[in-house]
């Protein structure tokens, strides 16, 4: 996870399938690396300026809100009528020390750029992806690498797209293996992980249904002075979707579909306890002397993913009671996130002695959003009419900012 800069949102493929499971929808966040100093910007620091993404959906047509805050350190409710509006099912892509951020059309492959000048958004100049077979723009796609270079990573051409945010035009495309694509498969990329001159996702496969995975997984770096791009198969995890940073140290978490597999259908055709593997600094490929898991410490019946790091190294990670989680042959991915998941924390350095935060277990949670060695997940009324921040860091939880509708993603724009 590239952690210079707040990072947030839902994970990997294809969220908008949960959304109707739980309206935790598919946000359009990244963890995103800004060209700044390196260092993790705080909640509350002074100049600082939080964009927030959520939406209000009545009969099935969406709104959106795009609202500024200069912090998330105290509870405060979101004005929408000073926000920015748009319908349909945007993208969010933006980077701390920008001063820009970038929409996806929800309606077209087009990205358009926007400033923030005396309070109001300033839209800039669009930019098309529909010439380079771009169908329609995904979370998790886009990490800023500078103010003029970025990257969009397309996993459905197989491709990742190299454009320029200040011009908003772009460069060049560099291939993927075509195996990356398989027919009958849908494949799932990671969220993008970073350090300096490099970057990072991995690639993996599920089913249509969403209900198993296929066993390994491939390491894609690319060399962000150079744009080559290198990539290894490791067999020992599957499903990785998530990524953490401790320093130079990178980390790639297996997800919760991987999970559905390995409680429904076992680990020969469905899945395998959850999996971590890990970049050290100075590597280019997953150590081979490491392998991490969950599973000793939760116990029998409990199967957990990681979600998120923060600068602590603290682990925070979804866990389902399967006492409580249905895993009955035939279980569906709606039917699996539906009950019984509850958030817990660990030390990432030794993964033993996890604790459960306070909370009844309840539907799996889709957003969530660190900043430092906070971490937030949302809270949200049975109706979804209204939705609060809440940071978790410190065992009680704390309320944040409130909105009407539910959050998409939230990204540090100054």
């Amino acid at each position: 996870m590239g952690r210079n800069g707040l990072s947030a949102g839902l994970r990997s493929f294809s969220w908008g399938l949960l959304a109707s499971a739980a309206l935790v929808l598919p946000a359009c966040g990244d963890d995103k690396k800004s060209p700044g100093d390196g260092k993790e910007p705080g909640v509350g620091e002074e100049g600082s300026l939080f964009l927030v993404h959520s939406a209000v959906e009545t009969n099935g047509a969406r709104m959106n809100y795009f609202s500024l805050v200069d912090s998330l350190d105290q509870p405060k409710t979101l004005d929408y009528s000073k926000s920015l509006e748009l319908p349909g099912r945007p993208r969010l892509y933006a980077a701390a020390g920008m001063d820009f951020f970038a929409i996806g059309s929800g309606e077209s492959p087009t990205i358009t750029r926007y400033e923030v000048r005396n309070g109001a958004f300033v839209a800039g100049t669009p930019m098309s992806l529909h010439q380079l077979g771009v169908r329609a723009l995904g979370s998790n796609a886009v990490l800023f690498i500078s103010p003029t270079k970025a990257y969009y990573k397309d996993d459905a051409q197989a491709q990742i797209i190299v454009w320029n945010p200040a011009e908003m035009r772009v460069l060049k495309t560099l291939p993927l293996p075509k195996e990356f694509v398989k027919t009958g498969y849908v494949t799932s990329v990671s969220g993008w992980a970073s350090r300096a001159g490099e970057a990072f996702f991995a690639v993996g496969w599920s089913s249509r249904t969403y209900d198993s995975v296929l066993p390994g997984t491939n390491l894609v770096r690319i060399d962000t002075t150079t744009d080559e791009i290198t990539w290894h198969a490791d067999p020992r995890c599957r499903n990785i979707t998530e990524t953490g940073q401790i320093g130079d140290t990178l980390y790639f978490f297996s997800g919760v579909i991987n999970g559905l597999g390995y409680a429904v259908k076992g680990a020969e055709d469905g899945g395998q306890q959850d999996c971590i593997l890990r970049v050290s600094a100075g590597r280019q490929r997953f150590d081979e002397d490491y392998v991490g898991s969950l599973a000793p410490g939760l116990g029998a019946k409990q199967f957990g993913a990681i979600i998120s790091v923060t600068d602590d190294g603290m682990a925070w990670a979804q866990v389902a009671d399967t006492n409580i989680t249905p895993t009955a042959p035939g279980t569906t991915y709606l039917e699996w996130f539906n009950k019984g998941w509850s958030w817990w924390r660990v030390p990432l350095a030794t993964l033993q002695n996890p604790v459960r935060v306070e909370g009844e277990p309840g539907a799996y949670s889709g957003f969530t959003l660190t900043s430092g060695e906070d971490f937030f997940i949302s809270q949200s009324a049975a109706d979804y009419s209204t939705s609060t921040l809440m940071e978790l860091s410190s065992g009680t939880p704390k309320a944040s900012v409130s909105f009407p509708g539910f959050v998409l993603d939230v990204a540090r724009i100054r």
